[in-house]
């Protein structure tokens, strides 16, 4: 009998250890500092563990799960890691802290999927970015049109190129954390029916999988709801509330703004008209930030760095939101955005009073309103 019940325990004891992972990490030039691992579920980021780095770098993380996750790694001091991770992984992550984006993963086949997408993203953003720039320098310049032309018919190609990868790797990869990341950067508001029959289908892919129907239900339920209900929150009607962790992880509610008349700004680092409207913004918040007049930008970005990075050098010196989820922000699906640049005015009572000032109006409406 004592053996029946020393067997029935070292089985228990080995179950429950094959859902245990971990993750060791070394990274070059790293300051000391506190970390966390979170888990990006359906709605909110969850806390799973937290440490400190080691003097040289060095962190170690040991958790447990049942099915394979999304999970990042946020340093104190700014930076993440992404990882897609199952039970039994034994993730190394390997990088320097100064170029933490090209990090290096092994130990975890999911992870070093999604790793290997982050990669492809990266450089098309860089190309996407760098014929943005060059139509820019040549607009207005009509010796210089054929040029115009053909910048701009490579840059329609490089993103009908791009978004073709992203559905592909959706469709075909066999890391479930990772198709929910790689759908979640496409805006379904444009991809309605593809994002659809993805949703529709994942559960096919990944009967298993808990995630992906929680996903599926809050994506498909989400639909139909949208058919009976307004495109968008419109004028007069109060501002839906939200609430959001900045670049340095504060806490920044829109309704702790009351008294002040607040512009809800949505764009991203990756958005050439962002880029190119953010200078009157910045313009509008400098004539008018003394006289309670505050905005929120509420970026679609996916990758932190680049999001701090448009922040510092578009000089956007306002409070700052981002799930970091591209198009599966929340707060966006909750204001109805199908396009960036995009924003709402909203007065000191909480009422939305206007939307989509861009340029000169912004300022106009701002001077007609504060005296």
């Amino acid at each position: 009998m004592k053996k029946i019940v020393l067997l029935f325990s070292l089985s228990l004891m080995l179950f429950s250890c094959s859902n245990n992972f971990s993750v060791k990490g070394k990274i070059e030039s790293m300051p000391e500092q506190k970390f966390i691992l979170e888990e990006l579920a359906v709605d909110e980021n969850i806390l799973v563990d937290s440490g400190i780095t080691s003097p040289t770098g060095e962190f170690e993380i040991k958790a447990t799960n049942k099915e394979e996750k999304l999970y990042r790694i946020k340093f104190e001091k700014g930076q993440s890691v992404l990882l897609a991770l199952n039970n039994d992984d034994d993730a190394a992550v390997i990088g320097k802290w100064n170029s933490l984006e090209d990090y290096t993963v092994s130990g975890s086949k999911s992870s070093s999927t999604l790793k290997g997408f982050l990669n492809n993203l990266k450089q098309n953003i860089t190309d996407i970015n760098t014929l943005q720039f060059v139509l820019d320098s040549l607009k207005g310049k009509p010796e210089k049109d054929s040029l115009f032309k053909a910048a701009e018919t490579d840059l329609r190609n490089i993103n009908t190129n791009f978004m073709t990868y992203i559905k592909k790797f959706a469709d075909t990869t066999q890391s479930v954390a990772s198709a929910l990341f790689a759908i979640n950067m496409i805006n379904a508001a444009y991809e309605k029916p593809y994002v659809t029959t993805f949703y529709q289908t994942i559960l096919k892919r990944f009967p298993k999988s808990t995630v992906a129907k929680l996903f599926a239900e809050r994506f498909l339920g989400t639909s139909k709801k949208e058919t009976s209900s307004t495109e968008k929150p419109t004028t007069g009607t109060a501002a839906p509330d939200f609430s959001g962790n900045s670049p340095e992880g504060k806490t920044i509610t829109l309704s702790d703004f009351k008294g002040n008349y607040v512009l809800v700004d949505f764009w991203a680092s990756w958005c050439g008209p962002c880029r190119n409207e953010n200078p009157n913004v910045v313009a509008a918040y400098n004539q008018f930030k003394n006289k309670k007049f505050v905005i929120v930008g509420i970026s679609l970005d996916s990758s932190k760095d680049k999001w701090t990075e448009a922040i510092a050098k578009d000089n956007l010196t306002w409070n700052h939101i981002s799930e970091l989820k591209g198009w599966g922000c929340t707060i966006a699906r909750d204001y109805k955005v199908e396009s960036i640049p995009q924003n709402f005015l909203i007065d000191p009572q909480g009422n939305i009073i206007a939307q989509n000032l861009k340029g000169e109006n912004l300022i106009n409406k701002l001077t007609e309103l504060i005296k």
